[in-house]
């Protein structure tokens, strides 16, 4: 019994690690797929793709969150990066349903002169996406949050 025991708990001890590692998360992956797309616009227009930030990312990824958890939706006076940025810039987006829907996204920031400005700046340099999936209101959301940044002019 005490060998079933222990062969027991090795067995669980090998899958525990194997669970924490899962990889990148839905949210995660669709940040990504926002930052390709986003460069694949950029290259478009012969710009250089944006380098990702990870303060960038960290503020984005929070605000979203925020923005869903108390059913707000507008830009914040400063954002909550590394001090070493000279120039920040926010875009957001938020359409109903549970899909991330990143082209149609980045279409409807096409479309705003704002946000097409943001995008395609050639003076920023730096970008974090944040997304959140939830409810907003009380209908299913989904919230994008772009930051950008420029270090030194």
């Amino acid at each position: 019994m005490r060998t079933v025991s222990a062969m027991t708990a090795a067995v669980a001890m090998l899958i525990v690690p194997a669970a924490a590692d899962a990889g990148p998360t839905a949210s995660q992956r669709a940040e990504r797929k926002m930052t390709a797309a986003i460069n694949a616009v950029r290259a478009q227009h012969g710009l250089p793709a944006f380098q990702r930030s990870a303060s960038l990312t960290g503020s984005a990824e929070r605000y979203s969150r925020w923005l869903m958890e108390n059913d707000v939706f507008g830009h914040q006076r400063s954002i909550h990066a590394s001090s070493r940025f000279a120039l920040l810039g926010e875009a957001l987006a938020m359409h109903t349903g549970h899909r991330f829907k990143v082209w149609s996204t980045i279409q409807q920031w096409l479309g705003s002169p704002p946000h097409r400005a943001i995008l395609l700046s050639g003076v920023m340099r730096r970008q974090g996406t944040g997304v959140t999936r939830g409810r907003y209101g009380s209908s299913r959301a989904v919230i994008w949050v772009l930051h950008v940044g420029r270090l030194s002019l």
